[in-house]
């Protein structure tokens, strides 16, 4: 059964849910953003590596890590925005479906 089939009430449970989850992505990026680089800056101050350096850090910085760290990032992002997208639409549809 396809989703304009549904009643408004199981559309709005359905946005519900998805508003859950991209607010879910959103918040597990957002919280990545500050406990990865303090976990790294822990590792290697602590750890038996070379001294911490920014400077050292950019010099061994590829192309690929800087592609994987935007994969990493924003596909979670965008896949919450779209869910929010969808989200909104269909409680746009169950409010202009009500008397």
């Amino acid at each position: 059964m396809k989703l304009s089939d549904r009643s408004p009430k199981s559309k709005e449970k359905f946005a519900d849910s998805l508003m859950a989850v991209a607010n879910t992505l959103h918040g597990a990026v957002l919280v990545s953003i500050f406990v990865f680089p303090l976990t790294a800056f822990l590792a290697a101050i602590f750890g038996n590596q070379e001294p911490f350096s920014f400077v050292a850090i950019i010099q061994r910085m590829t192309w690929a890590n800087v592609g994987l760290f935007a994969l990493v990032y924003l596909v979670p992002i965008v896949a919450g925005v779209k869910a929010k997208e969808k989200a909104m639409d269909l409680y746009d549809e169950v409010a202009k479906s009500s008397p």
